[in-house]
């Protein structure tokens, strides 16, 4: 089918005098989960990642992934006539130049790209005598017959409880900082961004709990705000009052602009597609490029999310607890594989009060498949589980006081001796990175070697990050901050909710992650010093852990996590999974 479908776009691009494409994984909102009719890559090489790009150059094709989808891209192109790369820059603009001639031309979406993201690249062709052209209609959706429309789902209020504080009051304070730039208006180019500023939510986006919206807010905190006409019902309206004017064409917003006489727009290059960085300019409006101050004020939970959150978590590791204690007997019962796995999780979650949706798809990966570090189940792949081996599941719920997003790994019985130790490393990283105290100011680059020490003394690594943000019923992925290798920048603060999850994969045997949530709080002991506070609750595996390797503070920390576990999850689950946590939290 992809041949079939590379050879239509090859034609398409001929029809628009380009010798080659870009194909993203994202959307016009630069948005991680993208609704169907987003689902370009998926559709034309069936990689069904998070992240990825493809690339067409003339009978040439490439799919670029990272290391989290190594495996997974492999298995997924299969025998199709697509080279696997990795992602980084200088890969894919080496890929090109290599197959595109001088005079010939790189067309691309701008609805699809950012500037920054494309600059680079840009560069690289531009020294080759290779255009890279824009594109006025997407190649792919001329072909695509199927594609599903993009949705428009009904937006609705997120209540000031779960919010911890009112639009009026987050429009003013944004506002505040345009004064000082100066701007006229700040664009709000993501749907997130506007979820929080407005408070509002929907169902947009799978996983993510967003209407597709983007909006200008104006100096005097009034701002006109783009959601599908079919979005805003009554109840938003009430709750949006006067101060926002609702638009229900996205050429509404430039000619608002223009109406309000904005001179100079705060526009974030990171968030903000080319396409409409063109727009504005069109509007001969001057452009302040810096990152918007509305992704650093949503990563600091107030109070209210916090208590949300852990609230929330509560509930979620009950879930994941009567889970986890009814696995044994359905696998010992015979044909229950990863995907039953998926569904039993779901219904656990289902049965929880406020429960809306996955927070994303759940990775369930049983021996070999645990290895793919981002692997998605499927009807074709699903291993039917036995009881022995190593079972890996990482999960997450989205409820309206709170996002959830956790990993453990378990024995199902008999495993590999060496697995035990490669999990109490592993489990050793978590823990250095739960009992870090730091000072302020620090990026999550700086600690995380924490993590990894341990598995770096046996000459061992993981291939990902060790921590992201964690949104307040908002994305399971979100930023600045992060802890991982890459460069960041961006310090820790109180308020921030990140994950902790070091890993270690043994391509063909198992793979074993320990994930946690954590938020970021001032240390009461050393001021000027931040420390970890844990979210979530959930037994961690006692039987693969070699008590050898821990030392007493390690130990200290792991007894005295389950005793608050047991404590807090006992009255919520029902008698079968009470009897089971009992066991499964008893000191080491």
């Amino acid at each position: 089918m992809s041949s079939e479908r590379l050879q239509a776009l090859r034609e398409e691009l001929a029809r628009q005098q380009v010798q080659g494409f870009l194909v993203p994984r994202g959307d016009e909102y630069q948005n991680e989960y993208v609704p169907a009719s987003d689902e370009r890559l998926a559709w034309l090489t069936g990689f069904t990642g998070s992240a990825g790009l493809a690339a067409l150059a003339g009978q040439h094709a490439a799919l670029f992934v990272d290391g989290r989808y190594t495996i997974q891209a492999q298995q997924q192109i299969g025998d199709q006539p697509i080279e696997r790369q990795d992602l980084n820059g200088e890969a894919i603009a080496r890929w090109l130049c290599d197959n595109l001639k001088a005079g010939e031309a790189l067309g691309y979406d701008p609805r699809l790209h950012t500037d920054p993201g494309l600059a680079p690249l840009a560069r690289r062709l531009a020294a080759r005598d290779i255009e890279l052209r824009p594109l006025e209609t997407n190649p792919i959706d001329a072909i695509w017959s199927d594609r599903p429309t993009t949705p428009c789902g009904s937006a609705r209020p997120h209540p000031e409880a779960f919010a911890g504080e009112d639009s009026a009051s987050k429009r003013r304070r944004i506002a505040e900082l345009l004064a000082d730039k100066p701007a006229d208006a700040l664009w709000l180019a993501n749907p997130e961004v506007c979820a929080w500023l407005f408070n509002i939510r929907g169902d947009d986006i799978p996983h993510l709990p967003v209407a597709l919206a983007c909006a200008l807010l104006y100096r005097d905190g009034t701002a006109t705000l783009y959601l599908a006409e079919a979005a805003a019902g009554d109840a938003l309206r009430r709750h949006l009052g006067p101060e926002v004017t609702l638009v229900h064409d996205k050429q509404a917003l430039f000619d608002a602009a223009r109406r309000q006489h904005v001179a100079k727009v705060w526009v974030d290059p990171g968030l903000t597609n080319s396409w409409t960085l063109q727009q504005l300019r069109a509007q001969d409006m001057e452009l302040l490029l810096e990152r918007d101050p509305i992704t650093a004020a949503k990563a600091r939970k107030n109070a209210a999310e916090l208590a949300g959150s852990q609230a929330a978590h509560e509930r979620d590791g009950a879930a994941l607890c009567e889970f986890l204690a009814e696995l044994p007997e359905r696998v010992a019962a015979g044909d229950f594989g990863e995907l039953e796995a998926v569904r039993l999780l779901r219904e656990k979650r289902e049965q929880r009060e406020g429960f809306t949706d996955d927070s994303f798809d759940s990775i369930s990966g049983y021996g070999p498949n645990g290895a793919i570090v981002h692997y998605r189940v499927s009807p074709e792949s699903s291993l039917t589980m036995k009881a022995e081996g190593i079972y890996l599941i990482d999960s997450g719920g989205q409820y309206p006081d709170g996002t959830t997003d956790v990993t453990r790994t378990v024995a199902l019985g008999d495993f590999p001796e060496h697995a035990r130790d490669h999990f109490t490393r592993v489990l050793k990283g978590h823990i250095g990175i739960a009992t870090l105290r730091f000072p302020a100011g620090t990026c999550g680059e700086q600690i995380d070697a924490f993590a990894r020490k341990s598995l770096w003394d046996a000459g061992l690594d993981y291939a990902h990050g060790t921590g992201h943000g964690v949104g307040s019923f908002l994305s399971v992925h979100e930023g600045p901050q992060r802890i991982g290798k890459a460069n960041t920048g961006v310090a820790l603060q109180a308020g921030m909710i990140l994950s902790n999850e070091p890993g270690f994969y043994l391509t063909g045997q198992y793979g074993i992650r320990i994930e946690n949530l954590i938020f970021v709080r001032e240390s009461e002991a050393h001021p000027g010093f931040l420390e970890f506070s844990e979210l979530t609750l959930a037994p961690i595996d006692r039987r693969l852990v070699n008590r050898d390797l821990l030392t007493e503070q390690e130990l200290e920390w792991l007894n005295r996590y389950h005793r608050r576990v047991r404590e807090t999850l006992m009255p919520m689950v029902n008698e079968k999974t009470q009897a089971w946590l009992e066991e499964a939290t008893q000191p080491l």
